[in-house]
């Protein structure tokens, strides 16, 4: 059983919220997000081949092709196409 409770919105924050879908939905996912207890967190993960050591996590898959941005010891950046997937964290 679902109970409300009320959101208070300054003028730009409802102009944003009403540009998402199913705005409810989102702040429960919102707030889950910040419950330590959740287990069941997914976060895409992206890394450079060459560079494993380069670990970056995002909550959506990003709508632009991420580069590695590493330099070598000549200054000069790896700018290899990351890989991802989607993870449980």
């Amino acid at each position: 059983m679902k109970r409300h409770k009320m959101v208070n919105l300054c003028p730009t924050t409802f102009e944003l919220a009403s540009k998402i879908p199913n705005f409810s939905k989102w702040v429960r996912q919102a707030i889950l997000e910040t419950d330590d207890r959740n287990t069941f967190r997914q976060r895409y993960q992206m890394w450079c081949p060459k560079h494993p050591e380069l670990l970056m996590f995002r909550k959506t898959v990003p709508t632009w092709e991420p580069y590695c941005d590493i330099e070598d010891e000549k200054g000069r950046c790896c700018n290899t196409q990351l890989e991802g997937k989607w993870v449980q964290q």
